[in-house]
């Protein structure tokens, strides 16, 4: 009986001792979070802090008087004279179709070659031209 009740204590003090142990583990995976979260509310705070300076540039770069410099001196534009309003178009109405009419056919003309042999000057010349059509390419000036 006395070896019972000893080894009931011994029980007990291991319960006690991993009970312990488990609150131990707890608090050191506790603590890590808690450093990981503030990790990651520095950083939170420095993106914030960037994203700020960001929109900041963003409405100085985006005001019309410095566009309106930046055109007129950078792009050299000018004001125009006058300004025309557009008329409203509603979105929600769609516009007829177009009457679209085609184009006219391509005429075509077809050319006879001279005949060989008779031995006339006029039927050299009259059918189509003796010097050799010449292809012309279209080159554009920078």
């Amino acid at each position: 009986m006395a070896g019972r009740g000893r080894l009931l204590n011994i029980v007990a003090v291991c319960l006690v001792l991993s009970a312990l142990l488990e609150v131990v583990v707890a608090q050191a995976m506790l603590t890590n979070g808690q450093v990981r979260l503030s990790a990651l509310q520095h950083e939170l705070s420095l993106e914030q802090s960037t994203h700020r300076q960001a929109e900041l540039s963003v409405s100085q770069l985006e005001t019309p008087s410095r566009i309106v410099a930046a055109a007129t001196s950078g792009l050299h534009m000018v004001r125009p004279a006058n300004v025309i309003q557009l008329p409203y178009v509603s979105l929600s109405v769609p516009l007829p179709t177009p009457k679209v009419t085609a184009a006219p056919a391509p005429t075509t003309t077809t050319t006879t070659p001279p005949t060989q042999g008779t031995g006339t000057a006029g039927a050299a010349t009259a059918g189509t031209s003796t010097t050799p059509p010449t292809s012309t390419t279209a080159t554009s000036i920078p």
